[in-house]
């Protein structure tokens, strides 16, 4: 199959990755051609050259304050480029709205994985143009598709997202300390982490690009005890060498999350997890592999915590399985087939 896959086109699809998004779109877009599929990727000229990239333009304009000016020409140059070749289908992972309005007198399907909650211009685009017998819509938990329904005149397909297993293997072997990693923001509660460690005693290792300075400096840096370490903006290899002195890995997220790849990561390598009941967490997991915080709070994350700590490696690795990039692609490439 010839697919053209639209990629977020603000960050490279390039290791370390700024965030679950470009760390979505690569590992798909390898499974894609593992799987023995011809695919061109428009992204960030910057993305890893084996996924086949196809950018029109660097980071010469995205410091301008009118970026938004260049990206809408950026993506109707993509859409230009689809038009002007043969793709069976187009795989849409933007958060942009241009994909979705030109989707609309496309000749051919396409195919939106939608990995943000409803905000306005996306929003209007997919109220507007859902209707049409071309364009359709993947959403990847229950929760978020509920999220989006009242947006949507068609149903949309339920795919959860996948990991390669075999990039994570089990490895938690001598839990010693609490792991969290993600982008540094205050969305994502790495405050309220650090807090619940304290709480119940345990060193915090955590990771992750510093999005938002301002929030690091004022509520990180003073929270951090002596037995806290930041280790940075780290590739996924030394993410995962750092999951075999994990008890837990633990979840605090502010905001309605659509899934959370980290967790599936952290499962797959045999680190149970615990947090708040927020977004598709409760889907992610089941009684073997992590714990769901009875309240939003430190003393109930603590609680979910403590219970999480002692549950088993290899149960956790099992459950995790069932998120398997293989069967996530084979999934969509299924879906497609049914479209052609």
């Amino acid at each position: 199959m010839k697919i053209a896959v639209i990629a977020k086109t603000r960050l490279p699809v390039a290791e370390p990755f700024r965030g679950g998004l470009e760390a979505f779109t690569h590992a798909l877009c390898t499974e894609y051609i593992r799987q023995g599929h011809t695919i061109t990727v428009y992204a960030h000229s910057g993305s890893d050259p084996k996924l086949h990239i196809k950018g029109f333009h660097g980071d010469e304009h995205r410091e301008n304050r009118y970026y938004e000016i260049y990206e809408h020409d950026e993506y109707l140059s993509i859409l230009n480029d689809i038009e002007n070749n043969e793709f069976d289908v187009v795989h849409n992972n933007s958060t942009h709205e241009l994909p979705i309005l030109w989707g609309v007198k496309a000749s051919i399907p396409v195919i939106t994985t939608l990995h943000t909650p409803p905000i306005s211009k996306l929003k209007a685009a997919i109220k507007i143009c859902s209707n049409s017998q071309n364009i359709h819509f993947v959403m990847p938990s229950k929760t978020f598709e509920a999220t989006w329904r009242p947006y949507l005149n068609k149903d949309a397909k339920i795919i959860y997202n996948g990991v390669d297993l075999a990039k994570w293997p089990m490895i938690r072997n001598h839990p010693e300390y609490l792991f969290w990693f993600g982008r540094i923001v205050h969305a994502k509660g790495l405050d309220i982490v650090l807090d619940a460690a304290h709480e119940i005693n345990m060193p915090l290792k955590f990771a992750g690009p510093l999005d938002d300075k301002e929030y690091f400096d004022e509520q990180i840096t003073p929270r951090m005890s002596k037995n806290d370490t930041y280790l940075g903006h780290l590739n996924q290899f030394d993410i995962h060498a750092n999951m075999s002195g994990a008890a837990v890995a633990v979840s605090a997220v502010r905001w309605e999350e659509p899934f959370g790849l980290t967790n599936i990561e952290a499962m797959s390598s045999g680190v149970p997890i615990a947090g708040f009941n927020r977004g598709a967490f409760p889907e992610l997991i089941d009684t073997n592999s992590g714990v769901v915080a009875e309240q939003r709070n430190v003393i109930a994350l603590v609680k979910a915590i403590t219970h999480a700590i002692p549950l088993e490696s290899n149960k956790v690795r099992l459950h995790a399985e069932k998120f398997s990039l293989i069967t996530m692609v084979k999934q969509y490439i299924n879906y497609f087939k049914e479209l052609i």
